[in-house]
């Protein structure tokens, strides 16, 4: 067996076997939240709408990037933290439907949003998330893209929103922040004329 070959079925072995760790945890846990990762992203693939224009906030190490890639005719990303930025520049850089964008939601939303067309999906995940993450002036920036998006509907035409981690929306602050009620969200999503459910952790809001 080739060196190569052989290091991608060591690769293959270990990521079978965090994914069987993964969902041991979680069924010990009593499937509880937060679900697995790739709960998670069948879960916002399952809700967007094909080959839609994305807006993801915080792109992290751009794995749900790529994944929102393989879906949509445009994804942009928003990533504040340089590093982190200049990484996912370099990851999608032969990917000509991903543009990573460098700053803040609450920056850059009231610019970006006013511009899109069509059909429209948010991912709404950039949050202060611990060491290694951008911590801005907003742990948490929801409310700011919130109000960003529902002046955004009037001149889309279906829009999905997906909110992430919805466990931490009690109006408590943890600690990576304080977070609006999920009553807020639901009154939100009322205000706008959006249907919503929960699924695995995530809000998920969109136009009838």
């Amino acid at each position: 067996m080739r060196n190569g070959s052989l290091f991608n079925l060591v690769s293959r072995i270990s990521k079978f076997r965090h994914k069987a760790s993964t969902y041991k945890t979680w069924k010990k846990r009593r499937y509880a939240a937060p679900s697995p990762h790739d709960i998670k992203q069948a879960c916002v693939l399952r809700n967007g709408i094909p080959d839609a224009t994305w807006v993801e906030t915080g792109t992290y190490l751009g794995d749900t990037t790529a994944l929102l890639a393989s879906v949509a005719c445009k994804v942009y990303s928003l990533e504040p933290d340089l590093s982190l930025y200049a990484a996912a520049v370099r990851r999608f850089r032969n990917e000509p439907r991903v543009q990573i964008l460098n700053g803040t939601s609450e920056a850059l939303f009231p610019e970006l949003l006013p511009k899109l067309r069509g059909n429209i999906c948010y991912w709404l995940d950039g949050h202060f998330s611990g060491e290694g993450t951008h911590r801005g002036p907003l742990d948490t920036p929801v409310l700011v893209e919130l109000d960003c998006v529902a002046k955004a509907l009037s001149h889309t035409e279906r829009s999905v929103v997906l909110i992430d981690d919805i466990r931490l929306f009690n109006g408590k602050t943890h600690s990576y922040g304080a977070y609006p009620t999920l009553d807020y969200l639901v009154d939100w999503a009322r205000a706008a004329a959006l249907s919503w459910h929960i699924e695995h952790d995530i809000f998920a809001a969109r136009t009838p």
